[in-house]
């Protein structure tokens, strides 16, 4: 239930919602008390003078099982879902309930940091940070893929999904990226595309170069590459096998071609990606050396931070830059063929020459001139802006 069907659902009937949502018990809701009489516990089965514990439902259960029953659900990650012990009630047990029943110190505080975690997690403005250790909540009300940047560790990511900011790539198709780049079904596609089994004793052979007369080395039969037939049999009619036949071998020659065709295609965009995201690391060695030059001129009395600040803004933007074109090979990756993407890939291709021509500028800011410099970084943000601006906000 989203926070507008909430809202709906409270409108018409609010204590219906919260008995809905595990607030308030089903029925008619019992004072919740100790019973200073002969009690009886249905989860231990003890008789005698117990102290009862019972939530606003009025299922009581002895204090001992209530803790041990706490405990062993803190234990498991539960906090916010805490229920009534009896199996056909939902009644989600208070906090005041839940604290004072638990005695030991390290079950209070595992408790009160599962609680904070699960508000945190249910909240839609809310996000833990996902820097290593860190555990600063941010706050965005944005609800589309926002690059945010916590003050504790200076950790970026997306705070609609989590991961690194993916701009022009939404959440959805990042995701499916990192998980086709983690998947090892690449490898499967790269052996179906590269190697093809023996036809007389099915060993898998690899083809490592033009010729298709291949010769197994288990039993060492000799056959033709694209058609699997006997090469002794191919004599004067070589190349029958290029003529398009309906059978089995042709079929299956196909359904090589097609997973050679999607690998190249993957590794087209992936060996992009990962290039440019080696470059980013590379670049970030080079603003690195730029600031450390920045500060040995100023201590050198040779011009002031103002006066050099645009080589420092040069290599920002370059990260800028070329941060947004990495992440413009998954998009076009998952991109239906047409006129849109033929589009998409016009763009890239304009920010990709920009980026390159600016990382040259600023590599060699020395004998770049600062006006060059600048109309090189002029064009490569317009170019960024405008592709982000026509498939991306």
């Amino acid at each position: 239930m989203d926070a507008d069907d909430l809202y709906d659902s409270a409108d018409d009937d609010i204590d219906a919602t919260l008995r809905a949502s595990g607030i308030l018990p089903p029925g008619a809701a019992t004072v919740s008390r100790q019973n200073s009489g002969v009690s009886y516990c249905a989860v231990c089965a003890e008789e005698g003078f117990l102290e009862m514990r019972a939530l606003a439902c009025g299922h009581a259960f002895c204090a001992m099982c209530w803790r041990l029953h706490i405990e062993a659900k803190i234990s498991e990650g539960v906090a916010s879902r805490l229920e009534c012990m009896e199996p056909s009630c939902s009644l989600l047990c208070p906090s005041e309930f839940v604290l004072r029943i638990l005695d030991k110190p390290q079950f209070r505080a595992r408790y009160e940091r599962f609680v904070f975690r699960d508000y945190v997690s249910s909240h839609p403005e809310l996000k833990f940070c996902v820097g290593k250790d860190c555990q600063t909540v941010i706050r965005s009300k944005e609800k589309k893929p926002k690059r945010v940047t916590c003050s504790s560790c200076n950790t970026s990511f997306c705070v609609a999904c989590g991961v690194d900011y993916h701009a022009p790539t939404s959440c959805e198709t990042i995701k499916q990226w990192l998980l086709k780049c983690a998947d090892d079904s690449e490898t499967a596609n790269y052996i179906s595309a590269h190697t093809k089994d023996c036809p007389q004793c099915h060993s898998c052979i690899e083809k490592n170069g033009g010729c298709n007369h291949m010769q197994c080395a288990k039993c060492k039969h000799h056959f033709c590459w694209m058609c699997f037939g006997d090469w002794k049999t191919h004599g004067s009619e070589y190349y029958e096998c290029s003529r398009y036949k309906e059978n089995p071998s042709v079929a299956a020659e196909a359904n090589h071609v097609k997973a050679r065709r999607a690998l190249e295609k993957y590794l087209h965009y992936y060996e992009r990606f990962e290039n440019h995201s080696k470059s980013l690391k590379l670049e970030q060695q080079f603003r690195d050396k730029i600031q450390r030059k920045i500060e040995a001129k100023v201590n050198d009395h040779d011009g002031t931070w103002i006066d050099w600040q645009y080589l420092h803004n040069a290599a920002s933007l370059l990260t800028k830059c070329r941060y947004t074109l990495q992440y413009t090979y998954p998009f076009a990756y998952f991109m239906e063929n047409g006129a849109r993407k033929q589009l998409f890939e016009y763009q890239q291709a304009q920010l990709e020459k920009e980026v390159e021509e600016l990382a040259w500028a600023v590599e060699r800011a020395d004998s770049t001139a600062r006006g060059a410099l600048e109309a090189h970084m002029h064009r490569a943000e317009h170019k960024r802006t405008s592709l982000l601006h026509d498939f991306f906000f």
